[in-house]
């Protein structure tokens, strides 16, 4: 075996918010130096955060998005000291300006960074034994899975013609899908969640005015944010509601009865939701999925009244219209792409010139196509989460293997962990995390580790 490149005693394997966020807990909390992992020649953005849109805003206002878990205003004052001194704990802010915002961090961090793929990842006694895409080897301690999020899942029923043919744009964040895109060409969308929002904004930033439609199985968009007034306390506290998804739900409408603001009922529940969501049963779980999920997606993950306003203004004048009802096939003709669709009213067909997957991040780690997790499932190191998403992990992100054992040393962080979270994807959630696992990292022996 070749002697490897570095060994190093914590290894942050990604690049995006989650990587930073725990790179910099652990130097700033414990004066520990990571290495950090990624094929970027500079990482610390992610997907999300990289946006070269101006008008991709934050859809959390400034004074909910700090870095840090014991300074809520740690993002709010960095922003008035670089950027804004006039900022507002209720500004929307960019996320490209989020990103600066990210890079300080990991500037301040000052990890070391091997620029790299891996592609494989093998335990032996008390080391992990990285490869490279490279062939280059690395042994580290510790490993934290941060890999963020991955491309869409594949569209059923796409013609092979309409791949080869440039009109189907499976990622919608690639600046390609854009360039190939005419301004008056109608445009269809698959999903009308958060990333239809921003191709959307990103279609008419850059010039375009055609006619968009957006099709999803409900055909409801995020709701936008407003004022209201905070709840004291979480409506819903375990044990006070029975634990099913029709209990939530009823102590929900019944807080909407009793006149609370939906919005203060929804957000009351953010530092509770994963403690609620443990608590249900499998089954509860599954119908909560099936019957609830995307009622609860548009309500919880809002979006900026600005970009709301703007999505008002675009269904009011016909260039944007929604359609319900799911993907059946896509074929091409002479001149566009004839999209079928099925809905309770029945087969519909919907005609555009180019189509693009906004379907979010898939979570099936199985057929995402990362070599690093195909070679981990493979050896058994990890196993899909409930439902097949994501990671079998706990909590507080130890990874289980095949044989139902805590892999010691080997942690999930981020949207990894929705494989047993509810809510692992949006800054709050990832800040306490990595606050939690640089804390526990810094205190606990690699050959003794197991997270209470």
């Amino acid at each position: 075996m070749a002697k490897p490149v570095a060994t190093a005693n914590y290894v942050i394997i990604g690049g995006g918010a989650s990587s930073t966020l725990l790179a910099w807990n652990l130097a700033r909390r414990h004066k520990i130096k990571a290495l950090v992992i990624n094929p970027a020649e500079h990482p610390s953005l992610g997907l999300a955060y990289a946006t070269p849109c101006l008008d991709h805003l934050l859809n959390v206002a400034a004074q909910g998005m700090s870095a840090a878990s014991d300074e809520p205003y740690h993002f709010l004052n960095w922003l008035r000291d670089t950027i804004r001194p006039d900022a507002s704990p209720d500004d929307f802010v960019p996320r490209a300006i989020f990103g600066l915002y990210l890079k300080s961090l990991y500037c301040e961090a000052a990890p070391w960074h091997i620029q790299g793929e891996v592609v494989s990842c093998r335990q032996q006694k008390d080391f992990f034994h990285l490869q490279l895409a490279d062939e280059r080897r690395i042994m580290g301690r510790q490993v934290i899975l941060a890999t963020g999020n991955f491309d869409p899942a594949l569209l059923p029923g796409i013609e092979q013609k309409v791949k080869e043919a440039g009109r189907y744009h499976h990622n919608a964040w690639n600046d390609t899908t854009y360039a190939a895109i005419e301004n008056n060409e109608p445009i269809a969308l698959i999903g009308t969640g958060l990333t239809a929002v921003d191709v959307i904004i990103r279609l008419r930033r850059s010039g375009h005015r055609g006619q968009i439609t957006a099709l999803s199985r409900r055909g409801m968009f995020p709701y936008s944010h407003a004022e209201y007034i905070p709840l004291k306390r979480p409506l819903i506290m375990k044990g006070t509601t029975p634990a099913t998804a029709r209990g939530y739900l009823g102590a929900f409408h019944a807080a909407l009865r009793a006149g609370i603001d939906w919005r203060a009922a929804v957000d009351s529940m953010r530092s509770v939701s994963n403690v609620l969501w443990l608590a249900l049963p499998d089954a509860e779980k599954k119908r909560f999925r099936r019957h609830l999920q995307r009622r609860w997606d548009i309500v919880r993950h809002r979006i900026a009244p600005r970009v709301a306003a703007m999505l008002e203004n675009e269904f009011s004048s016909g260039q944007l219209v929604g359609h319900k009802g799911h993907l059946i096939q896509a074929v091409l003709t002479r001149k566009n792409v004839v999209l079928t669709t099925q809905s309770s009213r029945g087969l519909a067909r919907l005609e555009a010139a180019h189509v693009i997957n906004c379907t979010g991040p898939s979570l099936n780690y199985e057929r995402v196509g990362s070599p690093l997790l195909t070679d981990l499932l493979d050896n058994g190191l990890i196993t899909p989460g409930e439902g097949g998403k994501a990671l079998r992990c706990t909590p507080q992100g130890q990874v289980i293997d095949r044989n139902d054992k805590i892999v010691q040393g080997l942690f999930a962080l981020g949207p990894s962990r929705l494989g047993v979270l509810f809510e692992s994807i949006a800054i709050p959630e990832i800040r306490q995390q990595a606050s939690e696992l640089a804390d526990y990292l810094a205190r606990v022996p690699a050959s003794t580790q197991v997270l209470a």
